[in-house]
């Protein structure tokens, strides 16, 4: 999806945010909105607006000499989710379906984004996701194909962010047991609150499958930036299953097949998808709905 004028204001808004957990430094939180400010006027808006924020949170680290913001914030999603962990493993154990079950925890704690919300409380968040419908439910294609697999056949996770990705092992746990060759994508260096290499570990994803850096520091998967390695896991993937917005928005026009996992966050998001996904308007609003969406390539939604 292209970059919009909504999301102008939204990365004035990223901007005075990221400067104020960067330094107490009020003249330095003027600096950076003026810095965004000037890249608006030359941006690029054929653009994903993944790809736009690169310039913005380089721009932001130049002004604040932070180069991770949000490190402390990313640290604490890990050890929230870690700690609610293993009641989350037993509601999947106990689940009918426990595939489905960690599925639909994945994409509940896909609502912890600091890029696109202020602050929230997480527990209470996610209780209500829990409970809630899908606006977009694809869930028995994506049932279907992953036991349509033969063991040994290669899945692609695109991890979105840290804690999240405490909640994503759930899933890929599941995907491991049933003799599936799975890979998860994380970031290469820090944007937002995307998960990097080390939120990997410190949920003991490596245990369960490979763990691969996608080569950008995009919180999104623009495969136009991405390394080689990471093209050729696209590429050689048996099924790719995404998680989150950003990665939503970078991929919503591949060429491939992609399940998409994600709560949205943004009425230009939910405009776009209520378009592709031929979802009334009135469903996808921006206000945290869940969605699991099949996108089959072909851009005939």
């Amino acid at each position: 999806m292209k970059t919009s004028l909504e999301c102008m204001a939204c990365y004035l808004r990223q901007a005075l945010q990221v400067a104020r957990i960067a330094t107490s430094d009020k003249e330095k939180h003027l600096k950076a909105v003026r810095r965004v400010s000037e890249l608006l006027g030359s941006m690029d808006m054929e653009k994903t607006p993944p790809e736009n924020s690169v310039a913005v949170y380089e721009a932001l680290s130049l002004v604040t000499a932070c180069r991770d913001p949000y490190l402390e914030v990313k640290q604490r999603s890990n050890e929230q989710a870690l700690a609610v962990l293993p009641e989350f493993k037993e509601k999947i154990k106990s689940s009918k379906d426990p595939l489905a079950a960690a599925i639909r925890i994945a994409i509940a704690g896909n609502i912890i984004d600091y890029g696109a919300m202020h602050s929230f409380d997480v527990n209470s968040v996610m209780a209500r996701c829990l409970k809630a419908s899908f606006a977009v439910d694809h869930s028995r294609i994506l049932l279907e194909k992953i036991r349509s697999l033969e063991k040994g056949d290669k899945v692609l996770y695109l991890a979105d962010n840290s804690g999240e990705i405490v909640y994503d092992s759930l899933v890929v746990a599941e995907l491991d047991g049933m003799g599936l060759d799975v890979t998860v994508v994380v970031k290469s260096g820090p944007i937002i609150n995307d998960a990097l290499m080390a939120d990997a570990l410190s949920c003991g994803m490596d245990r369960i499958s490979h763990v691969l850096e996608n080569g950008t520091s995009c919180p999104g998967t623009p495969l136009a930036s991405c390394s080689p390695a990471l093209l050729q896991a696209f590429d050689d993937a048996d099924i790719v299953i995404s998680k989150g917005q950003g990665n939503f928005e970078t991929l919503s026009e591949s060429q491939r097949e992609i399940y998409f996992l994600l709560t949205i966050k943004c009425s230009v998001v939910a405009a776009h998808l209520a378009a592709i996904s031929n979802t009334p308007c009135r469903v996808l609003s921006g206000n945290g709905e869940l969605v699991l969406f099949y996108h089959n390539g072909k851009h005939d939604e």
